[in-house]
């Protein structure tokens, strides 16, 4: 977990009110993260974290600026609270590796088949068990969460400015083109489960579905979504290039 340097831009009393009054504030962000992510990852290391975004947005808030002290706090308090998940995703570089191969597979079934491929149809291609299939996809939803977090939600308190709003809604833009791109079940459940913010259990009443269908639909959509992101990338570089 980090650690914050000590920032003196407030005093001592006036810092001790502001984390005593957003304690159940900042302890909410972090049990609305903690519900969304693998049981491996303890709640009270997420809050802990919470707490010390909080500390650190206290010290360094400036009333002057204009900015609500709740509205600074949340950016830090996120912030601290992903960077508590990051510096835990064991499994990140493998789930990111698994989630290219698995999307780019998908993508030129639907290519040569000219609709979305059947699971088995995946396997197939992949050269494993169907089961062994659908435990990867579970386990690319557990280690994904972090990165669409920061792309929806987190923005660098550090870095704000005209050309960071500009790039972030680049961003956020082309990941709406994307999932546009997506069948229309899969966008739908990608959706509820990280705008709505449901369950799988609730996104599996919607459907009819179980919770571990709807898990492995969701990993599914990840890798599909990363794979179009991806060539949306390239496409942009190349472009770059040539002019």
């Amino acid at each position: 977990m980090r650690a914050y340097a000590r920032i003196p831009s407030v005093n001592d009393g006036a810092r001790e009110r502001l984390v005593g009054d957003h304690i159940e504030f900042a302890r909410r962000i972090a049990m609305r993260v903690a519900r969304r992510v693998p049981n491996w990852m303890s709640s009270d290391d997420l809050v802990a974290a919470a707490l010390l975004g909080l500390t650190e947005a206290a010290e360094r808030y400036d009333s002057e600026r204009g900015e609500p002290f709740i509205a600074f706090a949340e950016k830090r308090i996120r912030g601290a609270v992903l960077d508590e998940l990051r510096s835990r995703d064991m499994y990140s570089r493998r789930a990111r590796s698994d989630a290219r191969r698995v999307g780019a597979v998908i993508r030129t079934l639907e290519q040569k088949l000219g609709r979305s491929p059947e699971d088995t149809e995946i396997a197939q291609a992949l050269d494993v068990p169907l089961k062994d299939y659908h435990e990867n996809l579970e386990m690319l939803t557990h280690t994904s969460f972090v990165d669409y977090e920061v792309v929806s939600n987190h923005a660098d308190p550090e870095a704000q400015g005209p050309s960071h709003d500009a790039e972030r809604k680049q961003m956020v833009e082309r990941l709406r083109e994307c999932l546009h791109k997506l069948p229309e079940r899969d966008a739908q459940i990608l959706s509820l489960y990280y705008v709505e913010e449901l369950s799988y259990h609730e996104i599996g009443d919607m459907f009819n579905l179980s919770e571990s269908r709807i898990c492995q639909l969701h990993g599914r959509a990840v890798a599909q979504l990363r794979q179009l992101l991806s060539d949306d990338s390239d496409d942009d570089d190349s472009e770059n290039e040539e002019r």
